[in-house]
């Protein structure tokens, strides 16, 4: 029989409802290795054929201290992953446990997340229509079977995300929609021809997904649920389900003097608290990123209880938001929905739910966002909230609900969901609207959202890459009548209007004028309220180095530059 909870809220209290179920700490790690980063490469425009310095050469830096080798790093993985697909999966499961058996295309730049460098990639054109990107490779790399990388392999990889045989999910179809067609004119480029110009291909081809397989090892084994075959810096070893996940360092690997450590294990650890103790006694020296990371109070007590240790905080590119059902009453009236974003306080979140691992932003993330200045002056973010309540409670009077209203909740049995979910309650019923939350296990509540089978729904997400056009999916029109992840069923023309034009505006200058107006418009029509950016906090013994810069939790995951000083 179906679970289920009812949760009324009259008063904030932070729900911690459910303790998850403990597997074993992780033994401990051993020394290991310095590290070193691919050189910058410049981002494409759409301007002159010019080529793009790409390749992530191994410079070493003049520092002090150089990078050590050796030693087998050990890092906490939430929950096995659903397949070892990372083109069919989308979980931060797969991916975070994935990634360093792989490479892409390209890459994000650790030392700059935002900027775009080579990675399989040692450089690009593009044709001056902006149509064609011409990618050469690096000719020495291999895939961790012996066999060399060709561009028929990108060619394949890219294929089977856009058009799969029968059987695979194709989960990136519609990052990739700008596509074409893909040509493999000799061994060593690949070109990718666009429909039209693409502002946020590069960034699309960056994201951490977005991996490259062997033709020829994919069309021996049909899917790759049960198999790890990449190029990446670690080559897959053994895999215990509910216990751990092991690499060794690729010998082989194409940047030179890379990776630096022997391996990297993974230990799967659900429960937070098992986690937080394998860190506190050394048993793991680095915490995974995003939800295998620290929490906000775990990085609390790591700060009052482990001077020694290091907490870095980064953008997580996840956002804690209220989604609304445009297709129910009271919601369907834009003045109540924008009642409800007018009503929170969302500095007082920050510190509430984030315990200040958070940030103020607009609806666009990274460099996208509304700059701060102009974002404080606009009702939702202004201080103190006097002014934003008395005009949230005079759009409920117009809407027909002058002394409010209630509406029942649908919460995901999570604590960190919980928590929102009781936040928002304690805000909405600041203008008169009542939550009744109802706590509904993470399936049928998934189900609920696909089937608009609620009415108000305090969620949080994540992106996977810093870029407006990745934040399109939340807002995309149905196709046959699926509403894929508009769980809010927006229907405003003007909003997908302007997602079009932003991804089609090749010119920087242009693409940040409507990347403000689609801002503006999200804001207008509330129909997903943004509450705050939440960041992500990993945690570090003193002996791990080269963890580098991050950005969301979907990249970076490869660990070729981390290193052990003892």
């Amino acid at each position: 029989m179906q679970r289920k909870w009812i949760i009324t809220v009259s008063c904030l209290t932070i729900l911690g409802l459910f303790a998850g179920s403990c597997s074993p700490a992780a033994p401990p790690a051993q020394p290991a290795k310095p590290t070193e980063k691919p050189a910058a490469a410049a981002t494409a425009a759409p301007a002159a054929a010019t080529p793009k310095p790409a390749a992530p050469a191994a410079t070493p830096k003049p520092s002090a201290e150089q990078p050590k080798y050796g030693g087998v790093l050990a890092i906490p993985a939430l929950s096995d992953p659903i397949s070892l697909d990372m083109q069919q999966e989308t979980s931060f499961n797969a991916e975070n446990v994935l990634q360093l058996a792989y490479n892409g295309v390209t890459q994000f730049n650790p030392d700059s997340p935002e900027e775009v460098i080579g990675d399989l990639a040692k450089n690009w054109e593009l044709s001056r229509d902006g149509i064609t990107y011409t990618f050469r490779l690096n000719e020495s790399v291999k895939f961790h079977d012996g066999s060399p990388l060709t561009a028929e392999d990108v060619r394949f990889s890219f294929e089977r995300m856009t058009a799969p045989p029968r059987g695979i999910a194709a989960p990136r179809r519609a990052d990739l929609d700008a596509i074409s067609k893909l040509e493999a004119p000799d061994k060593d480029t690949v070109k990718f021809i666009l429909k039209y110009p693409s502002a946020p291909f590069l960034s699309v081809t960056s994201s951490g997904f977005m991996v490259v397989y062997s033709r020829a090892f994919v069309e021996k084994k049909v899917h790759m649920k049960n198999d790890v075959m990449g190029t990446g810096p670690y080559k897959f070893k053994s895999y215990s389900p509910g216990t751990s996940l092991v690499y060794v360092k690729n010998p082989d690997y194409f940047v030179k003097g890379r990776p630096y450590l022997d391996g990297v294990t993974f230990y799967f650890i659900r429960d937070a608290a098992t986690r937080l103790s394998a860190f506190r006694t050394g048993r793991i020296k680095l915490t995974g990123p995003g939800d295998a990371g620290l929490s906000p109070t775990d990085a609390d007590t790591v700060k009052k209880t482990m001077p020694q240790a290091i907490t870095l905080s980064y953008p997580g590119l996840c956002r804690a938001l209220l989604i609304l059902n445009n297709e129910q009453q009271p919601w369907a009236d834009v003045r109540v929905r924008r009642a409800a974003l007018l009503a929170v306080d969302r500095p007082r979140a920050i510190d509430v739910l984030a315990h200040g691992f958070g940030e103020l932003g607009s609806n666009m993330p990274g460099k996208w966002g509304m700059p701060r200045e102009d974002l404080l002056k606009t009702p939702g973010w202004r201080q103190p909230k006097d002014a934003d309540i008395a005009d949230a409670q005079k759009l409920l009077a117009e809407a027909g609900y002058p002394n409010g209203f209630g509406v029942k909740a649908l919460v995901r049995a999570e604590k960190a969901y919980e928590e929102v979910a009781v936040f928002a309650a304690d805000q909405l019923a600041k203008v008169g609207i009542k939550l009744e939350l109802e706590v509904r296990e993470s399936a049928v509540r998934t189900t609920m959202l696909q089937q608009g089978n609620f009415s108000i729904h305090p969620e949080q997400g994540c992106l996977s890459y810093p870029d407006p056009t990745n934040v399109a999916r939340y807002f995309a029109p149905p196709r046959a009548g699926d509403w894929g992840q508009n769980w809010q069923r927006d229907k405003d023309s003007k909003t997908w209007e302007l997602f079009e034009k932003q991804s089609r505006a090749v010119d920087p200058k242009e693409r940040a004028q409507v990347v403000r107006e689609l801002d503006l418009r999200l804001n207008e029509m509330a129909s997903r309220p943004l509450i705050y950016w939440r960041n992500g906090v990993i945690g570090m013994w003193p002996e791990v180095r080269g963890r580098g810069k991050l950005i969301g939790n979907y990249s970076f995951q490869k660990y070729q530059d981390v290193w052990l000083a003892q």
